[in-house]
């Protein structure tokens, strides 16, 4: 008897809670850091001083899940400016963004982990020379220019070799702080 009230108790509660949607998709505690870091990132971009663009591009680049890169946005167009630029944020499948030619000293976001699509998309950051940042551990390592490394704070973290072949300089009170992977 008792195991028959708990199982209708809990096909109940399912019923109510039920399943989370899309809409509901709470975002990552790395997503949420990442996209909160990615600005200074990009402000201690050294080319961004010797550029007069009016604007900044920023990508939110997924594989599969447009919708998360959608719920990245807004946290990024609150911001508004990153040294007297306005941003430009688009959302932009993987596919679309290897076919494209992104804008000059413009940065690209990861917003799902990949897996051996990376290596593609580090050939064009690099061929493209565009600051690429990740928020999912073990990517810098892989090869990815910029992300962040998680102890007892969060610190950012920058792939001194991707950084050099892609011919970004990121400013040295930037570098002093951040965790360097060569």
């Amino acid at each position: 008897m008792l195991k028959t009230a708990a199982k209708t108790l809990l096909a109940l509660l399912l019923s109510i809670a039920g399943p989370l949607t899309q809409a509901q998709e709470v975002l990552s505690p790395r997503l949420q850091i990442g996209i909160g870091i990615l600005p200074a990132i990009i402000a201690a971009n050294q080319r961004l001083a010797n550029d007069d663009a009016q604007t900044l591009s920023i990508y939110l680049v997924y594989q599969n899940n447009r919708h998360r890169a959608e719920q990245l946005r807004p946290a990024l167009e609150k911001i508004g400016k990153i040294r007297q630029r306005e941003l430009v944020i688009e959302s932009l499948s993987m596919m679309d963004l290897l076919a494209g030619n992104p804008v000059p000293s413009s940065a690209i976001f990861l917003v799902e982990p990949l897996g051996s699509e990376l290596g593609d998309l580090l050939e064009f950051t690099e061929h493209k020379r565009v600051l690429l940042f990740s928020p999912f551990e073990g990517d810098v390592e892989r090869g990815v220019a910029t992300g962040f490394r998680v102890t007892d704070k969060v610190l950012p973290m920058v792939n001194m070799t991707a950084l050099k072949q892609s011919n970004i300089q990121l400013k040295a009170f930037f570098l002093r702080v951040a965790v360097k992977h060569e």
